[in-house]
């Protein structure tokens, strides 16, 4: 009975190692396909244009507006503060996230540049909106949508190198919990068949 629970345990602890490795690897590949994008923004000149039928996935986008930090906050977490605000007449349906300190200069920028998606889509999403309603009284609308700041698509030779090695390492790993003991134990066969013919022919 314990060897039945050992064995079931190791297998588990194999199945989550590599649940863990492919999670590694899924979770750049949107990153991946954004950064293969083209360069040139698609363009937001006001409320109207956020139409989640338009704007589908993540998008690289310029936002015009005005800041409006009336309801601005900073969230950290993980030892990295990101500041969010909002732009006038969007209201809670485009939320602005930058990790840069915010200054009396950003009052006179009219364009944002940076990766644009749902508001589900970001990190902390659930947080965010908890701030912003328990903080603000402001609700977060379904079909919100979020800017990072930014971030611009551009291919990183290491993102494709982590996604690479991650797939690598997985197949590794995978070979070596459980093809390894099958070859194994298949090659000791007939090995173990002719040892046997042969006492008993003796």
């Amino acid at each position: 009975m314990f060897l039945f629970r050992a064995r079931f345990w190791l297998f588990l602890g194999k199945v989550f190692l590599l649940a863990f490795v492919a999670q590694l690897a899924l979770l750049q590949v949107p990153e991946i396909l954004y950064d293969l994008r083209p360069r040139e923004p698609v363009a937001v000149s006001g409320p109207d244009d956020l139409d989640p039928e338009r704007l589908r996935g993540t998008i690289f986008a310029s936002v015009q507006g005005s800041p409006d930090f009336g309801q601005a906050f900073v969230y950290r977490r993980y030892g990295l503060s990101s500041t969010y605000f909002q732009l006038e007449g969007y209201g809670p349906r485009l939320v602005i996230r930058t990790h840069e300190p915010v200054t009396e200069e950003w009052e006179q920028v009219g364009r944002f540049l940076g990766k644009l998606q749902p508001f589900e889509r970001q990190p902390f999403s659930s947080k965010i909106r908890e701030i912003y309603r328990e903080r603000m009284g402001v609700e977060i609308p379904p079909g919100a949508f979020w800017l990072a700041l930014d971030d611009v698509p551009r291919p990183s030779g290491w993102q494709f190198g982590g996604v690479a090695f991650s797939a690598v390492l997985w197949v590794l790993l995978f070979y070596l919990f459980f093809l390894r003991r099958r070859r194994a134990g298949r090659s000791r066969g007939p090995a173990l068949r002719v040892r046997q013919e042969t006492r008993f022919f003796r």
